[in-house]
């Protein structure tokens, strides 16, 4: 194995500019830090168009043949299988008789000289260069969608097949630097399996943050991965459970991942050797940073040595983006969609010899950017699809692909730390298990470690060395470390009052960060300095239906007719944890609030852990 090199983000980045070639890398093995495989020195580049009448199938066995051959003999083949490769792999099909159109791309494999493997620190966005993503335009409308959904519907009902994932390609243009692109995309979609992969004398660019393993082979081990079942993540602890639960529970979602996972079990029984097909676990949830995605493992043993024509003929294309049987479904998705899918939902793969064994990684191409540059112009697409089963619903299905469109938007993501801030008064915390369970499900949430034995230390050190009344900023970083940052408590000099003021916009209800404690506060600077041309201490935010949430720094509480109540936060907001006693206590009453519920209340407060509650003045213009 070659030793993996540690290095800084800036060597790294800079080597790599001036090196080129492919990135294979890793973002959720060690957290805050990515392993990279660089690929360089290409030898020599493979590539197949489809050519009616001239493409035969021993030309294609012959293609892998070879790429088999460079391996062994210590060359690192690596690069894209196309969809459409499909029609010669698949049994049944015939790509001399398919319906391609001439020039249609079918693979493109560099075979590389050198590889390193690198461990570096996830870099700080602001220091990419500037990018970003626009005219972003699916090009199936929802209406096109749901006509394509009842054919597809029909088909399932008439037994053509059991399952069927439809798909659509969405365009949109990219402007500015493309490798701070494919960096800032990796810190929103932590995965096992990004790829950077310029190719074809550097006009194409594959940019992969694919959370599917299609399969992996070491010496005779061979595993697979399928997913099938996919629920968008929530914005609040609540909506996030929930839709991990509908997920866990749906029979519709585990319907699809077991008839997938069956498929595979077929089709590695054909190349592994009798008995060795285990089912390593069903229906798994992990949570990826913009999904919930329900994933099987499924392992074997090969019964002859690692050939990709055999692996191809037995696995390709995955059956988790086609449906089942396969060579049925294949055939029908072609029909229903009237296009290529290319690069999506193909394979992407890299290759070695280990100790004289072969380790090849393969992943399903989801997720995934296929950028072409002209000039100065790069567009691009992102393919999106569902698995329809008769238990599917249209409108649902089609809400569901574009979730999956989520990681094209907000790019600009701030590197950030999860905080909370504590009152602690001579050894002892206010509040202290509240503030540490919502710490401990943002990590969960933002997919950071998150370990109770340090965090005991980090609050132990904090306590033995500070006395009296002090405000503390616990911070938890990427990496999983803890450390705090304290100022004194300074005593109130009477009874003063919060002068609030309504800001001026709505805020944005699809910003997760509204919902959870961070550094990237972007959002509440911004009021505040809206603020202070406003001539008040804080701000009262609102929704774009007008309901009153909370301020910029305070939870709000207000006493109407005899009864507290404190604002619903569902659709905005940081749910403190003074409040969360308060609501637990049933001190007061959770409840979706307006500007006139605030005008009409007999008392208004606002409150946090740190200073407890503070009266209010309201400044209407």
């Amino acid at each position: 194995m070659i030793p993996i090199k540690s290095t800084t983000w800036k060597s790294f980045e800079e080597n790599y500019r001036n090196t080129g070639g492919l990135l294979f890398e890793d973002t959720l093995s060690e957290p805050g830090f990515t392993i990279s495989d660089h690929y360089s020195s290409p030898k020599k580049e493979i590539y197949l168009k489809y050519e009616k009448n001239q493409n035969t199938k021993e030309e294609i066995k012959n293609i892998f043949r070879s790429l088999d051959e460079a391996r062994k003999n210590g060359l690192y083949p690596c690069g894209i299988l196309y969809f459409e490769l499909g029609y010669h792999f698949i049994e049944g099909l015939n790509l001399t008789t398919s319906p391609l159109e001439e020039g249609t791309p079918l693979l493109h494999v560099t075979l590389f000289e050198k590889k390193q493997t690198y461990q570096y620190q996830n870099p700080d966005p602001k220091f990419f260069s500037s990018f970003f993503i626009s005219n972003i335009f699916p090009k199936w409308t929802e209406s096109e969608y749901i006509k394509k959904w009842n054919q597809t519907y029909e088909y399932l009902k008439l037994g053509e097949s059991y399952e069927l994932n439809l798909c659509f390609p969405v365009g949109f243009n990219v402007t500015g630097d493309n490798f701070s692109l494919y960096q800032s995309l990796k810190a929103k979609q932590k995965t096992k399996y990004s790829v950077y992969y310029p190719y074809d004398q550097n006009e194409k660019l594959i940019l992969s943050l694919s959370p599917e393993l299609f399969f992996e082979v070491k010496d005779q081990t061979i595993q697979t991965e399928p997913m099938k079942g996919t629920i968008p993540r929530g914005k609040t602890k609540e909506e996030d459970q929930k839709n991990f639960l509908h997920l866990q529970t749906s029979e519709k979602e585990k319907a699809e991942n077991v008839m997938i996972t069956d498929l595979y079990r077929n089709d590695l029984g054909r190349i592994a050797k009798q008995g060795t097909v285990n089912v390593d676990g069903l229906f798994s949830i992990i949570g990826l940073g913009t999904v919930w995605q329900m994933v099987s493992k499924v392992r074997a043993e090969l019964k002859n040595a690692f050939e990709w024509n055999h692996v191809l003929s037995a696995l390709f294309p995955s059956g988790s983006v086609i449906g089942a049987p396969k060579q049925r479904s294949f055939e029908l998705l072609r029909t229903l969609e009237g296009n290529n899918r290319g690069v999506y939902t193909g394979s992407f793969f890299t290759s070695e010899e280990t100790n004289g064994s072969p380790y090849i990684r393969a992943s399903v191409t989801i997720r995934t950017l296929d950028l072409t540059k002209r000039e100065n112009i790069t567009t691009g697409v992102y393919g999106i699809g569902s698995g329809v089963t008769v238990l599917s619903q249209a409108n649902e299905e089609y809400k569901e692909c574009l979730s999956k469109l989520k990681i094209l938007t907000n790019l600009h993501q701030p590197k950030f730390e999860i905080l909370e801030t504590l009152r602690l008064i001579n050894g002892s915390i206010f509040l202290k298990e509240l503030h540490l369970m919502r710490m401990e499900t943002t990590a969960h949430r933002f997919g950071f470690p998150f370990s109770k034995e340090k965090l005991e230390l980090c609050l132990s050190h904090l306590i033995n060395k500070q006395k009296g009344r002090i405000r503390v900023r616990l911070l938890l970083s990427e990496e999983g470390e803890f450390q705090y940052e304290t100022n004194p408590i300074q005593k109130r000099s009477g009874r003063q009052s919060i002068r609030l003021g309504l800001c001026r916009e709505p805020i944005d209800s699809d910003d997760v960060f509204l919902y959870h404690k961070t550094t990237n506060r972007s959002i509440y600077e911004k009021h505040l300095e809206l603020c202070k041309t406003m001539g008040v201490d804080d701000c009262i935010l609102f929704d774009r239906e007008g309901r009153v949430l909370e301020t910029c720094i305070r939870n709000l509480f207000y006493k109407l007719n005899g009864e507290w109540f404190t604002p619903n936060l569902e659709t905005g907001g940081l749910p403190g944890v003074f409040r969360e006693k308060l609501v637990l206590k049933k001190w007061v009453k959770v409840k979706i609030t307006t500007m006139d519920d605030l005008n009409h209340a007999s008392i208004v407060l606002v409150g946090n852990s740190v200073r407890g509650f503070e009266r209010v003045t309201l400044v209407t213009e």
